[in-house]
């Protein structure tokens, strides 16, 4: 394998090893607080044998789970995840319902202030998921204008960057579908002049910005099958809420039938 694919390789494993640490964390939480109820005289010994069964089968369909091979765990995951998959010029497109921070692209895009401070909605739990370190390096790149994107790193993330496009012209201010289109075109035309293989957008200006799902859905996919690859091989659009990740499946499904 070349340098790059070594590089690849390391951070997929780091990356499965942190969803198997997540997933467990999930499952041994919840126990922690029954037990604790337990031993304040506030839970039935019944009900906290229920829970601690119910830890046990789980954790064994997650040990079953990563003992597979990285690419094999990962394809799992997007079986669950994804709404839709289609090809547009040679790049694979997939509509995906989960959480971005938790995906293994080289790149993920956020939706940006634009003064570059992540405060708010989708921006903040990048940073609490990644580090403050993001920010430190976004904030010294504004101020941002939708149609112009900036790269930091991605702190603790798994990807190699993170893409800050704006969708407002003033911070909390409204955005509209054709600046959700241009910014959506500003990270895609970045991420290809920094190397990037894999990109992964979500609904942009769909929180404050006020933009529908259907009409945030059509304006980046608009970009996407405007864009030019050059080392972009594979776009997810993920949303966390449902209603988003059915607007891009939507609007993937409605381009396929087009093209018939």
């Amino acid at each position: 394998m070349t340098t790059k694919e070594d590089a690849r390789e390391e951070r997929k494993l780091k990356f499965i090893e942190s969803l198997k640490r997540a997933q467990t964390r999930d499952l041994i939480e919840p126990l922690k607080g029954k037990i604790e109820s337990f031993l304040e005289g506030k839970l039935a010994p019944e009900d906290l044998f229920k829970a601690v069964h119910y830890v046990a089968v789980q954790s064994e369909k997650v040990t079953k789970r990563f003992r597979n091979r990285p690419d094999v765990v990962l394809a799992e995951i997007a079986m669950d995840e994804n709404k839709f998959t289609t090809e547009i010029h040679d790049m694979n497109i997939k509509a995906r319902h989960g959480d971005i921070t938790a995906l293994f692209v080289d790149a993920i895009v956020s939706p940006a202030d634009p003064r570059g401070v992540m405060e708010a909605g989708l921006a903040a739990a990048i940073k609490r998921a990644g580090g403050e370190k993001i920010e430190k390096e976004a904030t010294p790149q504004a101020p941002l204008v939708p149609g112009h994107a900036i790269a930091t790193g991605a702190g603790t993330l798994s990807n190699l960057r993170v893409i800050h496009v704006a969708t407002g012209d003033a911070p909390g201010g409204p955005s509209s579908p054709e600046r959700v289109r241009l910014a959506a075109a500003a990270a895609l035309e970045l991420a290809e002049k920094l190397g990037m293989e894999s990109v992964a957008i979500p609904g942009l200006g769909t929180g404050i910005g006020k933009v529908s799902p259907d009409d945030a859905a059509a304006a980046i996919v608009e970009a996407v099958v405007a864009h030019s690859p050059k080392s972009i091989t594979d776009i997810t659009l993920i949303d966390r809420d449902e209603g988003m990740a059915l607007a891009f499946a939507r609007r993937l499904e409605q381009l396929d039938e087009e093209e018939e």
